[in-house]
């Protein structure tokens, strides 16, 4: 009876401190702060790469007269003329992301992000 017991009190101890290592790491570990500046043909960053499980703010200004989008990570933001606007990526896995920025049917700007 008292070995049931202690195998009892194993297995939960056990389950709990697996159920919590599961949720720490899905979390970011880590803020990085990137301004973005949009201009007719180019996409500036002020930091071009960060570490895998970041959680990427990017602050997007745009210095131009017209409307652009700014799409990174598969997400797609409007950035109004002369306005900033935010968005959060969470960077889970390693690469290069490609960072696209459009005014209508115009050109693209295009730049990078480095997922390391």
């Amino acid at each position: 009876m008292v070995k049931r017991v202690r195998l009892i009190v194993l297995a939960a101890f056990v389950a709990v401190t697996c159920a919590s290592a599961g949720r720490a790491t899905t979390l970011p570990s880590l803020t990085v702060h990137v301004k973005v500046t949009l201009t007719a043909n180019r996409v500036m960053l002020s930091r071009r790469s960060a570490a895998r499980g970041s959680l990427v703010e990017f602050a997007v200004r745009n210095r131009t007269a017209r409307r652009r989008t700014f799409s990174v990570g598969g997400k797609t933001i409007a950035v109004p003329a002369r306005k900033l606007r935010l968005t959060a990526v969470d960077f889970q896995a390693r690469g290069k992301y490609a960072l696209v920025s459009r005014a209508g049917r115009s050109a693209a700007a295009r730049s990078s992000f480095r997922v390391s």
